[in-house]
């Protein structure tokens, strides 16, 4: 029970999630806050000239004097704000702690500066706007926790109400005032409150919703047997790589691989044995590849299809000898008393695209004379390569 109301009340995450979103939210700050900060500045530089302005330069009374200075205390750590923010900016994903940390501080010291120009500001009015404009504001734009709210807001509402008779003329009744502001902190601290648990849950959602299509992803362009890529994907890659070959001037090699008899492999030891078979090759061939630049796909039945950016001169045939020696090598068998292996033939075809074939899908021919390399290796013999490269 305990520790339902908790995770509704606090949302938790895992380590690396909670990383994450405290990085979300910095750059959030980052956006957002100097506008804010800019707004700050502006307003106490319109006050310290009215007040200026008021008292002809000569801040001749002792509350000119405290308003002045308090105006100037707030503009100048609201201008430290700013640098702040850009230094930090610079230092992010490291800097995000101590953003959400120093956003936290400057949101408490703005509360603390309100209430003290509300309890000034007894000495010749009720006027409590200051603190309640404030309230409101802090809990609108500063990210805090549930705890971190109730120090802020009750916090700084009781020092309030201990500080509204200092200034006082002569004893008033404030009760309207500590019952306004009490509430005002009430109502902000719920806000603070419900905005971090609302805020998360929606950065939970998100996250589950990205892993869900992740998933579809994986699941709409793998084979579910050998958890090698598909034809789906073999057509929307292919467009890229080319392209990139082309762009960049590199050779692009296609190498259609087929096992050797595997029909009778799959009559004599059945489909279940025949998919191992095929799950235990694609993990060997894959094993292989730089997966940068070089790619594996289960083209259909006992087919795979491997296409590599880069190969040139004798390294195309050199990657096929090592695939039919890596496979030849392979027991596959369904037991120890028959270590039965296998064999693989490669039809092999490299070429260097050109840009304006980009958009007719000329990579097709690619796979198209690689087929018709591997029907010529079938015929030749078997576990064996053969090159229809132009030379």
């Amino acid at each position: 029970m305990i520790r339902e109301i908790r995770k509704m009340i606090f949302c938790p995450m895992s380590k690396e999630h909670e990383e994450d979103y405290t990085l979300l939210c910095a750059r959030h700050v980052l956006r957002y806050d100097p506008v804010f900060l800019w707004l700050i500045i502006c307003i106490q530089v319109y006050n310290i000239l009215y007040t200026l302005h008021y008292t002809n330069g000569t801040l001749h009374s002792a509350a000119s004097r405290v308003y002045t200075i308090l105006y100037v205390i707030l503009l100048s750590v609201a201008a430290a704000g700013l640098l702040v923010c850009k230094y930090m900016g610079k230092r992010l994903p490291d800097s995000s702690g101590r953003i959400m940390g120093m956003q936290f501080f400057f949101g408490l010291f703005l509360m603390i500066w309100s209430a003290c120009v509300t309890i000034y500001d007894q000495r010749v009015s009720d006027n409590i706007s200051v603190y309640l404009i404030t309230t409101f504001t802090v809990a609108v734009l500063v990210y805090m926790t549930p705890l971190q709210a109730c120090v802020v807001f009750l916090g700084v509402q009781i020092f309030l109400c201990l500080g509204l008779p200092v200034f006082c003329a002569e004893p008033i009744d404030m009760y309207g005032s500590k019952v306004n502001t009490t509430i005002m902190s009430i109502i902000c601290l719920s806000i603070s409150a419900r905005r971090y648990v609302l805020d998360r849950k929606s950065y939970l959602m998100q996250e589950e919703m990205k892993d869900k299509n992740r998933k579809l992803s994986h699941i709409a362009n793998h084979d579910a047997l050998t958890g090698l890529l598909n034809r789906r994907r073999l057509n929307e890659k292919m467009d890229s790589l080319y392209q990139h070959c082309a762009e960049k001037k590199l050779a692009m090699t296609v190498m259609m691989l087929d096992i050797d008899s595997f029909k009778d492999y799959n009559d004599i030891y059945g489909h279940q044995q025949g998919d191992e078979c095929l799950r235990r090759m694609a993990w060997c061939l894959n094993q292989e590849l730089d997966p940068e630049h070089e790619f594996l796909f289960r083209y259909g039945g006992e087919e795979f299809l491997y296409v590599g950016a880069g190969l040139s001169g004798n390294a195309p045939a050199e990657k096929a000898e090592r695939f039919n020696t890596v496979i030849r090598t392979l027991i596959i068998g369904p037991s120890e008393q028959d270590p039965r292996g296998i064999t693989v033939s490669i039809g092999i075809y490299t070429g260097f695209p050109a840009l304006e074939q980009v958009k007719d899908k000329e990579w097709m021919s690619y796979i198209s004379e690689a087929d018709k390399a591997l029907y010529k290796a079938k015929a030749t013999g078997k576990d064996r390569w053969v090159d229809f490269s132009v030379q």
